[in-house]
């Protein structure tokens, strides 16, 4: 449990020091003289590099051990934050964010790969709650911080989050114990993985579509029709994410409560109902109460998801880092998707998402039978 808890701690101090960045990027890249769509392309990279390298990392841990994947991760990332000062040119942070991205993405597959190794099968899921809860929580609390560096200069986040990324390294080199898989090199991809595992990448794909689907144009709705701010987006964001991580952190009592397999239905159910109504919002208190429950929603879902996938594979590093390149790609295509929906009609993105919802949830009914 020792090793679980320091690498749940580790998950959360990167998560901090990622989230960090949020507020500062776009003021740091204005200033740089970039456009909107420069703008975007320093927030794609990210994401695109994690696609791109997350299925290696996941091999490379596999054979080298986890440990070394989270060591190698957090190490890269406080690096590349260091970097990103250190030239005053906007496609020189593009390149920078897509190093970071290529690199760090060893850290989260590796971590959920080490964490399914020692879970033994019936603590897998609350343990991946602990994950979850750490992911959440990483990400309420690193753009409050990027805030308050900020007060001191722009440069300075940049500072903080490799610095806090460097204090999960030393975590993670000094007291995670190295675990692999003992396995011999192979090729991998999504088409290696067994069904029920391909099903389980194809699940990950789908929440991350629903949730970026939300975080893309949910200011925007909140705008045009509350005539409200920034500053009430980023209230409810915390909020739901702080109600998304204590959800999470119980998973151990809600898995003897309801199976995974159930845990997933309802989710994507529940996720179903609150997309159809969100647009349908008579005030922001009503539409703040949805959003809070898809989060929730979401946070019984993914621990649940992870779990099954852990389950039954010595080849976690590949199964997770598959995941995590799926999870990438939703990112990286959700936006675009939820922000043309939303030119056509405020409520098309929402109804779109309830429309993938429910039929995920109509998907696993039938075919989650089929997964032991």
């Amino acid at each position: 449990m020792a090793g679980i808890l320091t690498v749940v701690v580790v998950v959360f101090i990167v998560m901090m020091g990622f989230s960090l960045l949020f507020p500062i990027l776009p003021f740091w890249a204005i200033n740089l003289g970039a456009t909107p769509f420069q703008i975007g392309l320093i927030f794609a990279a990210y994401p695109v590099a994690q696609f791109v390298s997350a299925p290696f990392w996941g091999r490379f841990s596999d054979h080298f051990g986890y440990k070394w994947g989270i060591t190698l991760g957090t190490l890269g990332f406080a690096i590349t934050s260091f970097l990103i000062p250190l030239v005053p040119s906007v496609w020189y942070l593009i390149l920078i964010r897509f190093l970071g991205g290529l690199i760090s993405a060893a850290a989260l597959p590796s971590s959920s790969a080490y964490i399914g190794a020692v879970s033994p099968p019936d603590k897998a899921t609350r343990n991946f709650g602990f994950y979850g809860a750490a992911l959440g929580s990483g990400m309420v609390f690193g753009p409050f911080l990027g805030g308050l560096a900020s007060n001191f200069g722009l440069l300075v986040p940049f500072f903080v989050s490799g610095a806090i990324a460097l204090v999960a390294f030393a975590v993670a080199l000094f007291t995670v114990r190295n675990v692999k898989a003992h396995l011999p090199r192979r090729r991998g991809s999504v088409l290696s993985l067994p069904p029920d595992k391909r099903v389980l990448v194809l699940l990950g794909f789908v929440g991350m579509l629903i949730m970026v689907n939300f975080e893309a144009i949910l200011a925007l709705l909140i705008k045009d029709r509350f005539g409200l701010g920034a500053r009430e987006v980023g209230y409810l964001m915390g909020v739901a994410g702080l109600f998304g991580a204590a959800v999470q952190g119980n998973m151990g009592r809600i898995s003897r409560i309801v199976s995974e397999k159930t845990a997933i239905l309802l989710g994507f159910l529940v996720a179903s109902v609150v997309s159809a109504f969100v647009p349908l919002s008579p005030n922001f208190y009503v539409l703040s109460s949805l959003i809070v429950l898809l989060v929730m929603a979401s946070g019984i879902t993914q621990p649940s998801v992870l779990s099954l996938l852990s389950r039954g594979t010595r080849e976690r590093g590949l199964v997770m880092g598959t995941y995590q390149s799926a999870s990438s790609f939703g990112r990286i295509i959700g936006p675009p998707i939820a922000g043309y929906l939303y030119g056509l009609h405020y409520a098309a993105p929402f109804f779109w998402a309830a429309f993938l919802s429910v039929s995920t949830a109509a998907f696993w009914a039938f075919y989650g039978r089929h997964i032991e």
